[in-house]
């Protein structure tokens, strides 16, 4: 089977690849096309950056440090910071409707 590009994006609220993400994206192509099996997900599916790029997961983008205003000790603004990360997979079957 080839083998074909997924997407994990981590949303964080500091830019360290140490940090526990805050929202989280997964783009899985391996799972062949169309959307079959969203689900809301309660945790993300790594701690961290780091912890996935421990099971293989590639940065290919990191956020800068970006300064944001702070008001009554809150941080304004969507979360800036995001690491996108690859891994390639082999193509799953997808099972035919009929």
């Amino acid at each position: 089977m080839p083998k074909v590009q997924d997407i994990l994006v981590l949303f964080q609220t500091s830019p360290e690849l140490d940090a526990a993400p805050a929202a989280w994206a997964h783009y899985e192509a391996s799972k062949g096309t169309g959307i079959k099996d969203l689900i809301e997900e309660s945790t993300p599916p790594y701690k961290s950056a780091l912890e996935a790029m421990r099971d293989g997961w590639e940065v290919i983008q990191m956020s800068e440090h970006k300064h944001r205003s702070e008001i009554d000790g809150y941080e304004l603004g969507p979360l800036p910071y995001q690491t996108v990360l690859s891994r390639f997979n082999e193509i799953q079957q997808e099972e035919e409707e009929g």
